[in-house]
């Protein structure tokens, strides 16, 4: 049997699709792409004792091998470098990732497409079914970078054990301070209202993180992203988190949530039951918005990438994202969401 390291180097496409949108022009140096990614069950095909990945093991009734696996990287690496008007993210928050080694897995992949060079941040944590988040950045986007995870307490969701929150520090290259904050709330698989109080447990112990982070430093540039499992409008999201749909409506505790706009005209990047839903959001602090730190919003920017490559072409789930699988058949897709993202202004 061929080992994954050897297949890797057999199996990996360089081939890169350039079909992707912005409603803003390509990166000129002078901006900072950021974007958030569900993976949907980016999974190796090893046995690991110590998570639930059974399902995705060569013996499974997925039948998932080392081509399948090989195949979802150079998927996901081509939409990542798709972003950006093919330009790919500065920084991209990812989650549904299995271990490390998978994301570094990924980074290769993405690295063996682009000159410009990808590094990663990853902490294991204590996920159920073995899946976490994970931050890849682009070396020359940053200075230094430090990073942590910070778990949830089970007793506080049901005795659950979730995905930590990943926060990353990062100095610019312009020495602005940003610091991101990866997520991936609780489930809503026991139902939206008997699921809530987990959600709204999380984004409680967000808030105590982000509270701390402006105690320390009013200045602090924050940006929260993440599959939340919520919309913006549900009480995770608009009243622990404090995520407001205007701009003016900010002050110096809430954010800026962009993904307002997009929920109130019935679009999304994620789709259940025929109904897009907009689960995947990026907010931002007020320091972000008011034009006197380093770093500023662009306004406007914020966007769904939903290229055709991406999507389904069978007539009854046209449009709807491709997924690698549908049920047990195959279909050599991407993932059930679709990325989010915004631009940040470098000023001088």
């Amino acid at each position: 049997m061929i080992k994954q390291g050897l297949l890797f180097k057999i199996l990996l496409g360089i081939g890169l699709a350039l079909h992707g949108f912005s409603n803003l022009n390509a990166q000129t140096g002078k901006n900072v792409f950021i974007s958030f990614y569900n993976q949907e069950n980016l999974f190796d095909t090893l046995d690991n004792p110590n998570k639930m990945d059974e399902e995705y093991l060569p013996d499974s009734k997925l039948k998932w091998n080392s081509e399948k696996y090989f195949n979802k990287l150079n998927n996901m690496s081509s939409v990542i470098l798709d972003m950006n008007q093919g330009n790919g993210p500065d920084f991209l928050g990812l989650c549904e990732v299995e271990t490390e080694v998978v994301l570094a897995d990924l980074v290769k992949t993405l690295n063996a497409k682009t000159k410009d060079a990808y590094a990663y941040i990853f902490f294991e944590g204590p996920d159920e079914r073995g899946i976490d988040n994970g931050l890849i950045y682009r070396k020359s986007a940053v200075k230094s970078i430090k990073a942590r995870a910070y778990g949830i307490d089970p007793d506080l969701i049901g005795g659950d054990k979730t995905r930590n929150i990943l926060l990353a520090d990062v100095k610019l290259s312009n020495n602005a301070r940003l610091v991101l904050a990866v997520n991936h709330f609780p489930s809503r698989r026991e139902g939206q209202k008997e699921s809530e109080f987990k959600r709204v447990a999380a984004a409680n112990r967000l808030r105590t993180i982000c509270d701390s982070l402006l105690k320390s430093d009013k200045k602090i540039n924050i940006v929260l992203m993440g599959d939340f499992n919520d919309h913006p409008v549900d009480r995770s999201m608009a009243e622990v988190l404090e995520g407001k749909s205007t701009i003016g409506e900010v002050d110096e505790r809430q954010f800026y949530n962009p993904m307002w706009l997009f929920h109130s005209q019935g679009v999304g990047s994620h789709k259940y039951k025929n109904d897009w839903g907009m689960l995947d959001q990026i907010l931002l602090s007020k320091n972000l918005l008011d034009g006197k730190s380093k770093l500023k919003y662009l306004k406007g920017s914020a966007g769904i990438h939903k290229a055709e490559f991406m999507l389904e072409t069978e007539e009854k789930y046209k449009g709807n994202p491709k997924r690698t699988f549908a049920g047990n058949k195959y279909l050599n897709g991407y993932s059930d969401h679709l990325p989010v993202y915004i631009k940040l202004e470098l000023v001088k």
